[in-house]
């Protein structure tokens, strides 16, 4: 009997597996069924009454030394253990080791930024001392420290563990932070921080080649960051000592920033120059708390404008959040900023998602870069695009990030999409307030067109993280995705969608959501079999291609859908007295699996021609997209 054991576990999890997703008939991973059979996810797409997740308590102390470009540390994280598991090692990440000699990369970064990685000189757990060069003790890969423990954390227990760390900051191969000269400085990925333990994988041990992002615990964090004299640091969390070391006039301007909607310059590059902005000419300890987020980063900069602005996050409560950028003098498009951020946030809590913004504040810090962005919470690093449109839906994409991955904590590392389409899709709706001949939406949907359907596009259910070719990555986690959450609207309707959306968020918000969760959630919120929709946009092959199969003597036009993608109808016929209709069939019109649908046209006029589809809908192969009739 003890040999069946395994065979018979097997089984029990595919029939679970199978019992799931009975709505949309797609099998999960085992992995992924176990954790439903345990009880930790739920089918109906609830956390289950056995749903858990750990975190830490970060104290750090870290010191810019901003001549050598380099960044010690001291830190001390607590970890807790809420899970049902005794834990036998842990896992630290050593991000900065992307850039260590002789490491594997997703992109060449030259020899000027290479080091050693992070130098730790210290490893403590628990008050002893640990030699983290003895592999019985500990192993380093790429840039995870796996560190092997004597005494396991047991459930619902802790451990303590102290690390002494510097690294260098890159001044050249910028990966989402670096020195960026003039003095200016953007630090993420940066400190030791414990990897996630989940209900799916245990420990995440995902490598950091430079393509996948985040997967963080919601963790607390108090970070007190030492600079030379001169230097203003804007980072995640509140400043607890602005009293101390602003000079009143920058305090007051911040306070008024912080309760009007109208921009505020609350100081600039001549007050930094003329001594107007610190209280003291020496060096400044800036001491940030931030609790229940998932990451920490901050920006630095000894000469810069700061403009601020603020609106309400929740109009229930009443609460605002402080809308502020950082910029040099002389850029192209960042003087605008603050208004560019306040009007994506009001977009945000007004229309999509049309939900309260997270954070008390969203700082976006201009690097003075012309291109590139990267989102952290309660903070942005963005560069300065020398157009308005591109800057607006930067800002935005950026910003929206807030909600996906940080207030809903997903697994950007293997399923990117789940963030990034949102990140990418909704700035449609900014774009078509601020710059509507940007024609945003009509751009993503043409680079989704140009590789769907090709050997290069990766279904969306794959892993992020195996995706190498950086093309194919693209598309996967920002266009093909963010086409899967339009065409789900439309499927579905704006109303049903934005109620499925918000039961996503409330149920899933400061947690780990994976893809059966969201699907799960919107089949039980509408109450349909979404299948028909899930399956192709999800999980298939399938690309965009619908064309006319035919028109009929009485004028019915057969549209064939020959890729398989569900995606909405556009329809227009010419008559032969000059006369035209329009037809419009929403992507529910595939909802019956059907492989085809027919459009009745006007059968008492005579049809000169007939055109399918518009600019804002992707489809590879034009050429069955029209009919001409007669001249």
């Amino acid at each position: 009997m003890k040999n069946l054991t395994p065979v018979i576990v097997t089984l029990l999890m595919l029939m679970y597996s199978a019992v799931l997703t009975g709505q949309t008939s797609i099998k999960m991973p085992l992995e992924i069924a176990k954790a439903y059979q345990n009880g930790t996810r739920s089918s109906d797409g609830k956390p289950g009454p056995n749903y858990w997740q750990n975190y830490s308590d970060y104290k750090i102390d870290a010191y810019l030394l901003t001549n050598e470009s380099k960044l010690t540390g001291s830190e001390t994280i607590i970890y807790h253990n809420n899970s049902r598991d005794s834990l036998n090692s842990i896992v630290i990440r050593l991000y900065p080791d992307f850039y260590k000699k002789g490491n594997a990369r997703s992109w060449t970064i030259g020899n000027n930024d290479l080091t050693d990685g992070t130098i730790i000189s210290k490893f403590e757990i628990n008050g002893k001392k640990l030699d983290i060069e003895n592999r019985k003790n500990a192993r380093r890969t790429a840039t995870n420290l796996i560190v092997y423990l004597e005494n396991p954390i047991k459930p619902g227990d802790s451990a303590r563990i102290e690390i002494d760390w510097e690294m260098m900051i890159p001044r050249k191969a910028w990966a989402r932070m670096g020195n960026y000269g003039n003095d200016r400085f953007f630090l993420a990925y940066w400190y030791p921080q414990v990897a996630v333990y989940d209900d799916i994988d245990g420990w995440d041990k995902i490598e950091y080649y430079g393509t996948v992002e985040f997967y963080n615990d919601f963790n607390n964090y108090d970070v007190t960051i030492t600079t030379p004299p001169g230097f203003t640091v804007w980072a995640t969390g509140d400043l607890m000592n602005m009293n101390e070391i602003y000079q009143t006039t920058v305090i007051d301007n911040y306070k008024k920033a912080s309760s009007y909607e109208e921009v505020v310059n609350i100081f600039s590059v001549e007050d930094c120059e003329n001594n107007r902005v610190l209280k003291s000419d020496k060096s400044n300890s800036w001491h940030f708390i931030a609790s229940n987020i998932p990451d920490f980063t901050f920006g630095v900069s000894k000469y810069s404008n700061w403009d601020g602005c603020s609106v309400i996050a929740d109009k229930v409560t009443g609460r605002r959040v402080t809308i502020d950028v950082v910029y040099p003098d002389s850029v192209d498009s960042f003087d605008e900023g603050a208004f560019y951020s306040r009007e994506s946030v009001k977009f945000m809590i007004d229309s999509l998602p049309g939900y309260p913004f997270p954070y008390s504040h969203i700082t976006s810090f201009c690097n003075g870069r012309k291109r590139g962005g990267m989102e952290s919470p309660m903070m942005v690093n963005e560069g300065d695009p020398a157009d308005e449109g591109s800057a607006i839906g930067l800002i935005f994409h950026e910003i929206l990030h807030s909600y996906f991955p940080f207030y809903m904590g997903t697994n950007e590392r293997k399923y990117s999409w789940m963030d990034e389409g949102w990140a990418t899709w909704l700035v449609y709706g900014i774009m078509d307030e601020l710059k509507p001949d940007y024609n945003y939406f009509e751009r993503i949907s043409g680079d989704f067109e140009n590789l769907s359907g090709k050997e290069k596009e990766i279904p969306l259910i794959y892993l992020s993280y195996q995706i190498s070719d950086y093309p194919s990555y693209r598309v996967h986690s920002y266009n093909r995705s963010s086409m899967a959450y339009a065409y789900l609207r439309d499927a579905i309707g704006d109303d049903m969608f934005k109620t499925a959306l918000h039961h996503y968020m409330d149920r899933w918000n400061g947690k780990h959501p994976i893809p059966y969760d969201f699907f799960n959630t919107f089949e039980d919120v509408t109450g349909q079999d979404l299948g028909w929709f899930i399956q192709p946009w999800f999980f298939n092959r399938d690309y965009a291609d619908l064309g006319i199969k035919k028109v009929t003597f009485d004028n019915k036009i057969v549209v064939e859908n020959n890729g398989g993608l569900p995606l909405p109808v556009v329809i227009n016929c010419t008559y032969s007295d000059g006369t035209e209709t329009d037809f419009y069939r929403s992507t529910s019109v595939w909802s019956n699996y059907d492989k085809a649908i027919v459009i009745q046209a006007d059968p008492d006029k005579f049809l000169k021609s007939v055109t399918l589809g518009n600019n804002k809908i992707p489809d590879v192969i034009s050429e069955n997209n029209q009919i001409v009739i007669s001249e």
